[in-house]
């Protein structure tokens, strides 16, 4: 398949996947720092968000990236604001970053002129951040259209000079889906350890056609669009009558720890306790991937509806930020948790600590 534009939405329908493959074996095994999945514990003074206090109210689909000797959170919009962002030192106490005279501020002066979301900081969900082409690429999700009745969602990058922004939108959609009458969302970025630039994101799937399927493409080396000559790959699609994963697949998130490349995806309905995170092993950004199974779920983890996650490395840890519901809240308030996770000797994880 030839490339399509770099800033232009994909006018061709994806491939179903084909049946997962064992990933390839690695390497000799290289050395690495000793795993310290330490607890982390998410606190915060108020539920609103208010500059120069620590926030613990609503933060869905939370991304997370690391700057500067500070830690950043981004989340779908709430609060008013197109992209709400909290920074940490310590992952356990998050503030929201404000502007240089202490007002409240949106790291995303404003969203794709392509949109259709509505004001308020409306309408965006799922938004990836990484440091790529010597800054940062944003990712986020959007209202495009209506198709066959359902909000038609594309994906729009947008770009900055640092984690905080303000994050300066493209102007066309990258990734459009029309196939899907729900279209593309959850974008996620990786940068693997070549320093290739791609992106992950959901196919929402097509009604009694091919199911919701995660897929990736390589981005061009400055984060504005696709890498001339790459096309998407299917990694892993749901599968129905699972009763783990119910009708869908979403949110991936993917890296690279102790020289295996792990992809984690969202499962269920997120507006339930059944919402849940797995995950798979993968041969690198293209697979193949072979589904594990649940690693993150309301009876294993204590926490209600755990998803929604984004995977990160501190030192020899790993660790997957994630939302869930609060008790008694389910549908209504979701909060950010960390969870800390142990590698096997057979690279399957496990988690040690729910957060």
């Amino acid at each position: 398949m030839s490339a399509a534009p770099a800033a232009g939405p994909r006018t061709t329908a994806p491939t179903a996947p084909a049946a997962p493959q064992q990933p390839a074996a690695r390497a000799a095994t290289p050395v690495f720092p000793a795993q310290d999945p330490r607890p982390v514990s998410v606190d915060g003074s108020s539920t609103t968000w208010r500059v120069g206090s620590t926030y613990r109210g609503v933060f869905a689909d939370p991304d997370v990236a690391f700057a500067g000797g500070r830690w950043y959170a981004y989340a779908t919009n709430t609060s008013g604001l197109l992209l709400p962002t909290l920074s940490s030192t310590d992952l356990s106490h998050w503030s929201p970053i404000h502007s240089s005279g202490g007002a409240k501020y949106d790291a995303l002066a404003a969203p794709g002129a392509w949109t259709t979301s509505k004001s308020g900081g409306a309408g965006l969900w799922a938004p990836s951040v990484a440091p790529m082409g010597g800054g940062w690429t944003l990712a986020y999700a959007a209202q495009q259209s209506t198709l066959r009745g359902e909000r038609h969602n594309c994906i729009g990058l947008a770009r900055a000079a640092s984690p905080t922004g303000p994050f300066r939108a493209l102007a066309a959609p990258l990734e459009c889906a029309p196939a899907s009458p729900q279209g593309a969302i959850d974008p996620d970025l990786y940068v693997d350890k070549l320093g290739r630039n791609w992106m992950l994101w959901k196919f929402s799937g097509v009604p009694s056609g091919q199911p919701s399927t995660i897929y990736v493409r390589q981005l061009s080396a400055d984060g504005t669009g696709w890498a001339p000559g790459s096309q998407a790959v299917p990694l892993v699609a749901n599968d129905y009558g699972d009763g783990f994963e119910g009708d869908t697949i979403e949110n991936p998130s993917m890296t690279t720890f102790r020289g295996v490349t792990y992809l984690f995806y969202s499962v269920n309905s997120y507006r339930s306790a059944a919402y849940a995170t797995g995950y798979a092993v993968c041969g690198g950004p293209t697979g193949p991937c072979q589904k594990v199974g649940p690693l993150l779920t309301t009876a294993r983890s204590g926490t209600l509806g755990p998803g929604g996650a984004s995977a990160f490395v501190v030192g020899g840890s790993l660790h997957l930020a994630y939302h869930a519901w609060d008790p008694g809240r389910v549908g209504s308030l979701r909060r950010l948790h960390v969870a800390s996770l142990m590698q096997l000797d057979d690279a399957t994880l496990t988690v040690a600590h729910a957060g």
